[in-house]
């Protein structure tokens, strides 16, 4: 639709511009008629000759040229085609003709060439002649001249005088015109790759403000207004007249208690230095005020982000005990995964559009969202292992993986921010090292993202190394060394307490104190001893975990080799299983349907986002009630679904309680088919993980999770 509307506004663009020629040239003709010039214009594509003078350039092409006759000849003011055509004709012809009629030929010939000469389409070969001709002419009466035969007049002016004007007047239109198109459809990519930011910023559940120094608003996004209850002009004002809560001033940027004063000194911090300013109240609502110094249109301006913590005032009023800790970690991790999990997809699915992967800096923007939603990702993981530990439900899952892919993913998390900061990252891994290790790959993945943020913020230049070595044939040894800024010896003895935020919060003041915490018992659950550090002030620090990787020496390769075994066994059997690549064949002659079952609008977009790019089927439930009825009906149409991807959380009827009715109606022969459901949610408690299990759903996916793994699983259940 976008490429469609460019298209007719070009073309109407270049209709106006042959417009304003043709008028242009037209009152040119009558101004310099009073002087005897030929004037040439291009108009749709056809070339003309405009004239007022009885026995001039249009007398000789109409009589001599195209062979009209006396009592054909129009009258004065004609319009005739120029038509080249047999140019040794036309050359006797104009050898014949005398001077003052072939100088006014030159001249009305290279008019014609002028205009015509960037014209598409156009009869090339006649142009060359034209310009052939032209220079023939030239030739021929300066040959005259110089023997005295011709002698010039100042009547050649006004030829001359016209010549250079359209000549001018002709680059001038085609440069304007080609500069306007080029402006417009860089304005349609920008407005277009603007529109799909703002779509993912506005899913952001904080408020947004951008303000340039001089508090001018540079972007904000549709939350800041639904948090200040205002509109875009009162923002400012609003913010202005704003005071901290009693007590809940966190910055020490200015000693007064109003936010406005506190902003105006963020533009002295350090870039992209994050600062959490305090809490204000506005009608009810307490907000969190966050600023940061950042670069926005190639200009210094501050960023704000605003969230409602009504929540946690009110937390900290009420909960007294780890229970109630507890339950709201767990409630809190749950709500913030489903906007995360929407923007994670969403930014990849971005990434794909032909108008931003050509635009390095969309691109670069939309990784950074990648990338931040990610580490948002790990903070609320860490928010929700920390409840697990407090209840004593604290879990690991060990499975084989490859060490490479995991050191691998984990360090492209924090890739981009390393290489803003100009450190570079060193990854060695011990050669006698098993390539398949066996360990829980989340919880591996976990601690070394943990060592390499706490690396990377107090690491101001140099580089940052991982070491992974064999302690011994059964125990990896992986140490994380910096150059950063170092511990002083008195505050090692408090880096795995629980809130900690190491000894220099002015200089790096991000983070909630609980990584190096979590950590380090993650590293005691994988069977090895505390984190060791050692540190040096200004010299850098170095973290080593030391974790088993082979549970059962003698029984782990029999269970490898089963498992090859089996995708060995699949691999060959192919009635069985249908390859990806040959998914889109099994689409098209199969009626293949989804039933995607979430009440949240952005994850049903997303879901449909990505099984709309495969081709897929599907249907849509809000609840689990809609959707028994919606398998019923669609099995009595003898259209039953082949998968259903079920969240767990819903209103009326959840998904549990959906997948269980969904295999009863089965038994009871009510409907022909079961469906292989999937469960898809951001609950991770065990107790809810086993719910998914025996309500009858073949797995559970946690949310978020990566797109292609998603897609994988429903492209595996589709092709059986």
């Amino acid at each position: 639709m976008e490429k469609l509307e460019s298209l007719c506004w070009e073309e109407e663009v270049n209709e106006k511009f042959q417009i304003l020629k043709q008028f242009f040239y037209y009152v040119m003709g009558i101004i310099l008629s009073y002087w005897g010039f030929e004037l040439v214009l291009s108009l749709h594509q056809h070339s003309l000759i405009i004239s007022n003078v009885p026995f001039g350039v249009v007398h000789l092409l109409t009589c001599l040229l195209l062979s009209y006759t006396e009592g054909k000849n129009m009258r004065w003011k004609t319009i005739v085609p120029v038509l080249v055509t047999e140019y040794n004709c036309l050359m006797w012809k104009v050898k014949s003709m005398n001077e003052s009629h072939n100088i006014e030929l030159l001249f009305a010939l290279l008019s014609f060439a002028i205009v015509n000469i960037c014209e598409w389409p156009f009869i090339r070969s006649s142009l060359i002649r034209i310009l052939v001709l032209c220079k023939d002419l030239f030739i021929w009466h300066y040959h005259k001249y110089i023997t005295g035969e011709v002698i010039l007049t100042t009547n050649l002016m006004p030829h001359l005088l016209g010549f250079l004007i359209i000549f001018l007047c002709e680059l001038r239109c085609r440069h304007v015109k080609a500069k306007t198109i080029e402006r417009f459809l860089i304005r349609k990519g920008f407005e277009s790759a603007e529109k799909r930011l703002n779509l993912i910023f506005n899913l952001f559940p904080e408020g947004i403000l951008i303000l340039s120094e001089r508090k001018e608003i540079l972007y904000s996004n549709e939350n800041l207004m639904k948090l200040l209850n205002c509109n875009i002009g009162q923002v400012v004002p609003i913010i202005s007249s704003m005071e901290y809560c009693h007590g809940r001033k966190h910055s020490n940027l200015s000693s007064t208690n109003k936010l406005i004063d506190d902003i105006n000194l963020i533009p002295n911090l350090a870039i992209n230095q994050e600062i959490v300013l305090g809490v204000s109240e506005s009608e009810n609502l307490s907000m969190e005020w966050k600023g940061q110094r950042v670069s926005w249109e190639n200009q210094n301006a501050i960023l704000l982000t605003v969230s409602n913590v009504n929540h946690v005032i009110e937390l900290e009023k009420t909960v007294s005990d780890n229970k109630l800790k507890n339950i709201l970690l767990r409630s809190v991790s749950h709500e913030l995964r489903t906007p995360i999990n929407a923007i994670a997809f969403m930014a990849e699915s971005l990434k794909e559009e032909p108008e931003i992967s050509s635009n390095k800096s969309w691109k670069e923007n939309l990784d950074m969202v990648s990338v931040s939603s990610k580490l948002l990702l790990s903070l609320v993981n860490d928010l929700l292992d920390y409840s697990k530990i407090l209840a004593g439900a604290f879990s690991i899952q060990k499975s084989s993986f490859l060490l490479w892919n995991a050191i691998h993913d984990t360090v492209q998390l924090i890739k981009m921010q390393a290489e803003k900061k100009g450190l570079k990252i060193f990854t060695r891994i011990d050669p006698q090292l098993p390539t398949l290790i066996y360990t829980d790959p989340l919880r591996l993945s976990q601690v070394l993202l943990n060592l390499l943020s706490n690396a990377l913020k107090f690491t101001l230049k140099g580089s940052i190394e991982i070491c992974c070595m064999s302690n011994t044939k059964q125990q990896l040894r992986i140490t994380v060394k910096d150059t950063g800024i170092g511990i002083p010896k008195d505050k090692l003895q408090d880096l795995f307490k629980e809130f900690n935020t190491h000894h220099n919060r002015s200089l790096n003041p991000s983070g909630c104190g609980l990584g190096l915490f979590i950590s380090n018992i993650i590293a005691q659950e994988l069977g090895g001893s505390s984190i060791e550090v050692k540190s040096k002030q200004q010299v850098g620090s170095s973290f080593t975990v030391s974790i088993d990787i082979l549970e059962d020496q003698s029984e782990q390769p029999n269970l490898i080799y089963e498992e090859n075994q089996e995708i060995s066994a699949t691999l060959s059997e192919e009635s069985e299983y249908i390859s990806i690549k040959d998914f889109n064949a099994l689409i098209q002659s199969e009626v293949t349907q989804v039933l995607v079952v979430d009440d949240n609008d952005f994850n049903r977009i997303v879901m449909g986002s990505l099984l709309g790019s495969h081709k897929i089927l599907f249907n849509e439930a809000c609840t689990g009630k809609q959707a028994v009825k919606m398998v019923e009906e669609m099995s009595n149409k003898k259209k039953p679904y082949k998968l259903i991807v079920m969240d767990g959380s819903m209103p009326e009827m959840n998904g549990w309680e959906a997948a269980k009715n969904i295999g009863e109606m089965y038994n009871q022969g009510i409907i022909d088919y079961l469906p292989t459901i999937i469960g898809y949610t951001a609950f991770t408690s065990d107790a809810e993980l086993s719910l998914c299990i025996e309500s009858g759903m073949k797995e559970c996916i946690i949310k978020p999770c990566k797109a292609e793994v998603l897609i994988d699983k429903i492209l595996k259940y589709l092709s059986k």
